[in-house]
């Protein structure tokens, strides 16, 4: 009698064994399709971004004072690089030399030779995307207004970036070698309010500093947070 209940347990077991296995792989099949259709909009999106990006940097060239359209294009192909980063890995940490690099490169095209510069972060930085993304609006928001203010006239010059780690924080720096910058100006400008909220969003702080030639913006936070 013993024999036959354990055999009946037995089967039942690998019965019920069949049955979680049964609901794990539809689990996953159902797992993969939403990655999928995640993957599909998320596409989409970035797709809008660009072209959203590009119909305004067209219509900018129709302006008599295009820097603010320039300015919105840049910030939207932000955006665009960073699904482009997402692509690469959903689940992976944004790799903040890759990142800013594709900025970079969106940035020179977006302004003509007279402006040149070099943008170095170092390789062992990883970041979640969104805090990913409140330093690559700062690095826009800076090197951009760098570009447009500081070398007035046609004048020609460099902005500088560069992302370390310091201990256990960040720090990005963007200097340019130009005119300076009035501190009164700065103080009462939108870009400054904005690079502002999104330190305070990666529990740190901006600076602005002027050099003997030049300007200097420099972003310091924590490199991790409590979650």
């Amino acid at each position: 009698m013993s024999d036959v209940v354990g055999v009946s347990s037995a089967v039942e077991g690998k019965n019920r064994i069949a049955e979680l296995e049964a609901e794990l792989a539809s689990v996953r099949a159902e797992l993969c399709a939403e990655r999928d259709r995640y993957r599909e909009l998320r596409h989409r999106v970035r797709n809008d971004l660009q072209a959203l990006a590009t119909l305004i940097s067209a219509q900018s060239r129709r302006l008599e004072k295009p820097e603010g359209c320039s300015n919105c294009a840049m910030r939207l192909r932000s955006a665009v690089e960073l699904h482009n980063a997402l692509d690469e890995d959903d689940d992976a940490d944004i790799c903040m030399s890759s990142y800013l690099w594709a900025l970079s490169e969106a940035r020179r095209k977006a302004f003509d030779d007279r402006i040149v510069g070099e943008t170095i972060a170092d390789d062992d930085i990883f970041l979640h995307y969104r805090r990913a993304q409140c330093v690559g609006l700062v690095y826009v928001e800076a090197v951009t207004n760098a570009m447009k203010h500081a070398f007035p006239d046609g004048a020609h010059g460099e902005v500088q970036a560069r992302l370390r780690r310091i201990g256990d924080r960040l720090e990005l720096t963007v200097a340019d070698n130009g005119c300076g910058f009035d501190p009164a100006k700065v103080a009462k400008g939108d870009g400054l309010q904005l690079m502002r909220g999104l330190a305070r969003q990666l529990k740190g702080q901006v600076f602005f500093e002027r050099l003997p030639q030049g300007a200097l913006v420099r972003l310091d936070f924590p490199e991790y947070v409590a979650s």
